[in-house]
């Protein structure tokens, strides 16, 4: 019978040191925006507090392992001296990719989430618990003059752990030594240690792998949740860089176009002022003033414009040379993209279907909903615990015989219980039960409404492409005709005799704000087309596929 509960208990605790090994907050997730992750979170964020100026806080921390960027020095007409980043597209994804204080901000939840996990692996590791008392009696014994002095030492050490099974199991080593001066015929020193095996075990509630390791499943999720929104947020970082690259070339090739157009009506305004005595009336010449007036505030517009544009790329990129407080002119290099493209919609759909993050976190939270339902199912059963122990005792006057009698095993006590709970009616766990059941629908119908919203957008995308390069194609056959038009004119002013009249030069400027205004729209539809594809790139979840980005990743 000893050999037998010695063997029980050696299985038991071999059983659980098997279960404690596979109790895990969950493997590394070993892809390369879970990388990524890490170690934007493992940077820990500079504090800007102690900055050189006052305007220190504004000042980004420097980064290791990038170059820094060249900056150009040009003096202007004035003799003022602009400092000029040349700035590529693939550069200015690599430096947001490295210092964006977007992405790590949101680089912190993830890693937060697999904490989450490591408390809830913790449930299941093993316990060290322990006890001392000290106890000393000095009594008056009744209707005598003696004194009942006693004095009691004891302690307790032990082991206790909860399986992913729902048992639980407590090893417990305890000694007392017992003094007492009114043991006249034995000795009034009693040693006795015990040794102690419980274990319980829900037969229903709370019981078995679906109920314990719930918290557990559900951190995991939770975490492959947060990684799939740190990694859609990365992938609207990116869109944004080449959004606000796009606007900021197109905002100084538009500036460009502006100031050649402000060049040609100060010129027409002083050709008319120089007839003024021949044939161009005060009427004439006020039109053209006007016309140089509205061309100039549109100028002002644009640079407003590109200074606008370019502090939020600034803000986006967290770059120390691109800061809020820099003075700097960024010179995009990148040229547009305007190359047709073969765009399947059924393709497009299943990508996002596929790889979209909003989706992938919809289907995690459908697999959340489920543990916490099959939780609530476990809840609802009635309380049925069975409780077994064995305890070994000694007891001698002397500490090395009681010792001995411990491990001989010959006075041993056994129990077994069953302890039977259950709430009549059980409303609150069937009322719990319900409400994960509707957690749970709530869940698929949201995920079929972002599934069917995701699939409009890609769909517009695509439409949005398809008619930025229809559109393209008529800007830029728009645009020749204009040229056209204007050299004609210029051909009639070279070819013709005498001077040109007033009339004939607001012809000609009005031809040339065409064309500005044709080109300044094949600029637009250019923005457009590029815009749409990156943007179809992000509803699809497909962002980090673009060729060298997962390289630049730090």
């Amino acid at each position: 019978m000893k050999r037998t509960v010695f063997g029980c208990i050696l299985g038991l605790l071999w059983f659980a040191a098997g279960f404690h090994g596979c109790v895990n907050p969950g493997v590394l997730d070993p892809s390369i925006i879970a990388r990524y992750q890490k170690q934007m979170a493992d940077y820990a964020p500079s504090d800007r507090m102690g900055g050189q100026t006052e305007l220190g806080l504004l000042d980004p921390a420097p980064r290791e392992g990038l170059a820094p960027l060249k900056v150009e020095e040009i003096k202007d007409e004035s003799g003022a001296v602009r400092r000029v980043i040349r700035l590529s597209l693939d550069e200015a994804v690599v430096r947001a990719l490295a210092g964006s204080p977007v992405i790590q901000v949101i680089s912190f939840d993830p890693a937060i989430s697999r904490e989450d996990m490591v408390q809830a692996a913790a449930a299941f590791d093993v316990l060290v618990f322990g006890t001392a008392n000290y106890a000393k009696g000095d009594r008056k014994r009744y209707a005598t003059s003696l004194r009942s002095i006693t004095d009691e030492r004891s302690f307790t050490l032990g082991l206790r752990q909860l399986l992913p099974t729902g048992t639980q199991w407590e090893l417990t080593w305890g000694a007392t030594r017992d003094w007492d001066n009114a043991k006249s015929f034995t000795s009034p020193t009693k040693f006795e240690p015990t040794v102690q095996f419980e274990v319980t075990q829900p037969l229903l509630r709370g019981g078995w792998l679906d109920f314990n390791l719930g918290r557990l499943r559900i951190a995991r999720l939770a975490h492959k949740s947060q990684l799939q929104a740190f990694r859609s947020e990365v992938e609207g970082v990116i869109t944004d860089v080449y959004r606000l690259y796009w606007q900021l070339h197109q905002a100084r090739k538009e500036l460009e176009i502006q100031s050649s157009l402000v060049a040609w009506s100060e010129k027409t305004v002083e050709e008319i002022k120089g007839r003024e005595k021949l044939d161009a009336p005060i009427v004439q010449q006020k039109q053209a003033a006007s016309a140089l007036a509205s061309h100039k505030g549109t100028q002002v517009r644009l640079e407003k414009i590109i200074y606008d544009v370019q502090e939020q790329l600034g803000v986006l990129l967290g770059d120390t040379q691109i800061s809020a407080i820099g003075k700097f002119q960024i010179i995009p290099t990148t040229p547009f993209s305007d190359g047709p493209v073969a765009i399947n919609v059924a393709d497009q759909l299943s990508a996002a279907l596929k790889h979209n993050p909003t989706l992938a976190q919809g289907r995690l939270a459908i697999q959340a909903s489920g543990v916490q339902i099959k939780v609530a199912k476990s809840e609802l059963l009635p309380r049925l615990d069975v409780t077994a122990s064995t305890t070994f005792q000694g007891m001698a006057g002397s500490s090395r015989v009681a010792g001995r009698e411990l491990l001989s095993g010959d006075y041993a006590s056994y129990s077994l219980g069953i302890e039977f709970e259950y709430p009549i009616g059980n409303r609150q766990r069937k009322s719990l039960l319900r409400a994960r059941k509707l957690d749970r629908s709530k869940a698929i119908a949201s995920f079929r409404r972002n599934a069917d919203q995701i699939a409009a957008s890609v769909k517009e995308r695509v439409r949005q492409i398809r008619m930025a390069l229809k559109t393209l194609e008529y800007e830029r056959l728009a645009v020749a005709a204009y040229r056209a038009e204007l050299d004609g004119l210029e051909t009639i002013q070279k070819t013709r005799r005498g001077g040109m009249d007033p009339e004939f030069l607001e012809l000609k400027l009005r031809s040339r704000e065409r064309l500005a205004l044709a080109e300044r729209s094949e600029l637009q539809a250019l923005v457009d087309y590029n815009s749409a594809v990156i943007e179809l790139r992000r509803v699809t979840g497909t962002v980090l596929d673009l060729p060298g980005l997962k390289v630049s990743m730090p």
